[in-house]
């Protein structure tokens, strides 16, 4: 994806008007002052903003090869068949007392796991995402695969006011990309 087509997955909160999109969030973080992160639906620009930063954060990608036994030899021929998923993990930590709306967040989380029907027929698959953490990954676009819960702790009401998100995530490719893609 090149910086124009960048711009337009942005919708209207591209690079120039990304502090305004974000409303009082100033990119930094409850705890330290670090940079902090966000998740964006790049159709409508709905965005989740985490004020606690991941632990860590999990990025592999797999490479599928034909294993060719030849006899005679102590080992196989291996000849490349095609490029396996790239899947992103981390867990990211809401909590009221930061400022996240933690019941919205985690709803709007849930529903980029879903498709929109309308009469039972598929309208639109579910959402692609931008993963929004300084300059890491800025051109690529993602699918969330998975999303695990756990609710900490919870007011009188029993609503959640600090949660952990265990989120997987498919880089979504149109065309195949090749090494110099990869490391440019």
């Amino acid at each position: 994806m090149d910086d124009e087509e960048y711009q337009g997955a942005l919708g209207d909160w591209g690079d120039e008007e990304y502090d305004g999109a974000l409303g009082d969030w100033d990119g930094e973080s409850s705890g330290g002052g670090e940079e902090s992160g966000a998740i964006a639906d790049v159709d409508s620009g709905d965005i989740i903003h985490f004020k606690i930063n991941p632990e860590s954060i999990e990025d592999s990608k797999d490479t599928s090869y034909a294993n060719i036994e030849i006899p005679g030899m102590s080992h196989p021929r291996y000849q490349f068949t095609g490029g396996g998923e790239r899947v992103l993990s981390f867990s990211i930590y809401l909590h009221e007392g930061a400022g996240d709306d933690v019941g919205s967040s985690l709803k709007l989380l849930r529903s980029w796991l879903y498709a929109d029907y309308s009469e039972g027929k598929l309208n639109d698959p579910p959402k692609k995402l931008l993963i929004i953490f300084g300059d890491n990954w800025p051109d690529e676009v993602w699918l969330l695969r998975s999303l695990r819960i756990t609710h900490n702790k919870l007011d009188k009401s029993l609503y959640s006011i600090y949660a952990e998100a265990e989120l997987e995530f498919i880089e979504f490719i149109d065309e195949s990309i090749g090494a110099g893609d990869v490391r440019a």
